[in-house]
C-alpha cells in the first residue's frame, strides 16, 4: 500500500463521523441536485448489474454511508459492504447490511463475486495502487463478472495529484491525498489486466466531465 493511501485512511478513521455529517449537509444545500445525482447513479448501477444472475454476490469497496450497497441489495443481490473506518462500518451495518472491515490494497477478498462496485475510491489511489486493485478484482470476479468504478478526470485539474482539505461542508480538518487520472492513464492500466472495457463515459461537474466512469467485464 502506498504511503499516500495509508495516510489518507488514517484521516478517514479519525474523521469518518465528521465526513458523514458533512456529506449530509452538502446534500441539504441543494436537495434537488442531490436527488438527480442519486437517481442517475442508481440507474447506472441497475443497468450494468442487471445481466448478473439472480441473487448474485456483489461486493462494494469503500461503502461509506452504505447508501450504494443498500440500493444494490434492494435490487435483489447478496451484498457485502466494506470499509476501513469504524464509523463507516457502523453506518452501513445500521442499514442492515453485511459489512466487513476491508482494506482493498492489503486484504484478500473473502470469496468470489459476480459484481464489484467501487465509487469515489480511486481518487485516493496512486497509479500503482490502481493497477494492484484491478488485478485483485479481476482475480476475485466470476467469469463475465462486472467491475464498476470511477476516478477524477485530470483534464479538469492543473496538477496530477495533491493533498487537500476542502473548505465548506467537506472540510475535515486534515488533508487527504487525491490523484487525478487521464483516460489514457486508466486505459493503459486496464490493458495490463485481462479486463474488457464494457462501457466508458465522462460524467459530473459543470461540463459533465469531472469523472471518468468505467464498466469492466472479466
Amino acid at each position: 500500500m502506498s504511503k499516500e493511501n495509508e495516510k489518507t485512511l488514517e484521516v478517514y478513521e479519525e474523521k469518518a463521523n465528521l465526513y458523514l455529517s458533512n456529506s449530509m449537509e452538502h446534500d441539504r444545500l441543494d436537495r434537488m441536485k442531490a436527488k438527480r445525482k442519486r437517481e442517475k447513479l442508481e440507474k447506472l448501477i441497475a443497468t450494468n448489474f442487471s445481466p448478473l444472475p439472480k441473487h448474485a454476490k456483489v461486493f462494494e469497496i469503500g461503502s461509506g454511508d452504505g447508501s450504494n450497497a443498500k440500493f444494490i441489495q434492494d435490487l435483489g443481490f447478496e451484498v457485502t459492504a466494506s470499509d476501513t473506518a469504524q464509523a463507516f462500518i457502523e453506518a452501513t451495518q445500521h442499514q442492515g447490511l453485511k459489512t466487513i472491515h476491508f482494506n482493498a490494497l492489503e486484504d484478500d477478498f473473502p470469496e468470489k463475486y459476480f459484481g464489484i462496485f467501487c465509487w469515489r475510491v480511486f481518487v485516493h489511489f496512486t497509479k500503482d495502487d490502481a493497477l494492484k486493485i484491478m488485478e485483485k478484482v479481476y482475480d476475485t470476479l466470476e467469469d463475465n463478472g462486472i467491475f464498476i468504478f470511477n476516478a477524477i478526470n485530470r483534464e479538469i485539474k492543473s496538477i496530477d495529484n495533491e493533498w487537500v482539505d476542502f473548505e465548506g461542508e467537506y472540510h475535515m480538518g486534515a488533508e487527504r491525498y487525491y490523484n487525478y487520472f487521464t483516460k489514457e492513464d486508466l486505459d493503459t492500466i486496464i490493458q495490463k489486466t485481462k479486463f474488457k472495457i464494457e462501457d466508458f463515459h465522462k460524467d459530473g461537474g459543470s461540463n459533465n466531465n469531472k469523472w471518468l466512469l468505467y464498466v469492466l467485464r472479466k
